[in-house]
């Protein structure tokens, strides 16, 4: 019989990881989140309220007593701290990661959850978490879990591996505390990175039975199947990329933008790029419907892609509710989401784990 761990989702944004983690099985026992819009978001979808606190400000007794949990208990902790800091566009914005004070929230996670003691802690953030800016703080996130009875796994997951349609590198990191592990669980442990999904999903699987739309156009029958009315100068760049996977760099030098002309050989090369019917698409960002920010123009059609798009790229469920939230309030949290079938994916063998 499979049992129903409760989850508390640190740093939940609208829920996408909640979602993944109750398909998965999990009990959502409590969620924290910030920002009052994305707690709207997320009691609209799960009919219960995340704490809304800044996480640095937050203590382990609190969150225990809203999930009605005590230290120590038979419960999971899934959390992705946020990272901008450790993005690789990180060094192009001027961020300085060593005193980024959003830097701080991945020790204030590893504090807390020395406090709270979970049975298993879920870790999930940014490739370069691992690879570079945010490698200091990640190793010292390691040894306090470690020096705390913890025995960790961890590598980077490419989300199309695993069935999401989406290119999108992260670091997951599974860590369960030592008490609850024997030989068997911890070969299954071991073995978390290696499993693969053996078909891998792409842009036409999850997006082409969507109606056709032109700039300024919107799906009479889905609110979020819009897509943004693009300035003359920006369609007429879009109608000379090739359709199925062209790139900015293949229309006539005429229509580059200045600062494109300007760029160093490789830059901004995916700017105004269209993505391939029939391979998983770039990663989702907070920016995912602007053309300029990325490949992110409809294979075909003569478009950025929709927010509906996006969000199915992101494996959320069209049932799922953004509310009355705004269009850059929708995008940012698309991008900022843990796919929810990549949450299931880790709820689903972290059970199996656990369980064995």
């Amino acid at each position: 019989m499979t049992v129903c761990y409760p989850l508390i989702d640190m740093f939940s944004g609208a829920g996408c990881a909640s979602l993944g983690f109750k398909k998965a099985g999990f009990k959502i026992a409590a969620a924290l989140e910030i920002n009052p819009k994305r707690c709207d978001v997320y009691e609209k979808n799960f009919h219960f309220r995340p704490i809304q606190k800044d996480v640095l400000k937050t203590s382990a007794k609190e969150i225990l007593r809203e999930a009605n949990l005590r230290k120590g208990s038979k419960f999971c902790v899934v959390g992705c701290p946020p990272c901008q800091s450790f993005s690789k566009l990180s060094s192009t914005r001027m961020i300085d990661t060593v005193n980024d004070p959003r830097s701080k929230f991945v020790l204030k996670f590893a504090h807390l959850m020395i406090d709270m003691m979970p049975m298993a802690i879920v870790f999930e953030n940014v490739s370069w978490m691992i690879r570079g800016p945010g490698k200091k703080f990640f190793n010292k996130y390691l040894k306090k879990l470690e020096k705390a009875g913890y025995y960790t796994v961890y590598d980077i997951v490419n989300a199309s591996s695993v069935g999401i349609p989406q290119n999108r590198e992260r670091v997951v990191a599974i860590s369960i505390r030592k008490k609850f592990l024997n030989k068997n669980k911890m070969k299954k442990l071991d073995q978390f990175h290696k499993i693969k999904s053996k078909q891998i999903k792409t842009v036409r699987d999850v997006i082409s039975d969507l109606n056709p739309l032109q700039s300024g156009q919107m799906d009479d029958d889905d609110p979020l199947h819009f897509t943004r009315r693009h300035s003359e100068k920006v369609l007429e760049m879009i109608k000379h990329v090739p359709k199925n996977g062209g790139s900015r760099k293949e229309m006539p030098k005429r229509l580059w933008l200045d600062c494109h002309k300007k760029l160093k050989k490789g830059g901004a090369e995916t700017s105004y790029g269209r993505m391939w019917w029939d391979k998983p698409s770039p990663t989702m960002t907070c920016r995912c419907i602007t053309p300029a920010c990325g490949r992110f123009t409809h294979p075909t059609q003569n478009r950025g892609i929709t927010l509906r798009e996006a969000a199915r790229l992101q494996t959320i469920p069209d049932s799922f509710d953004f509310g009355n939230s705004s269009v850059d309030g929708i995008q940012s949290m698309i991008g900022d989401g843990v796919p929810v079938d990549l949450a299931k994916h880790i709820g689903k063998h972290l059970t199996q784990i656990l369980a064995s």
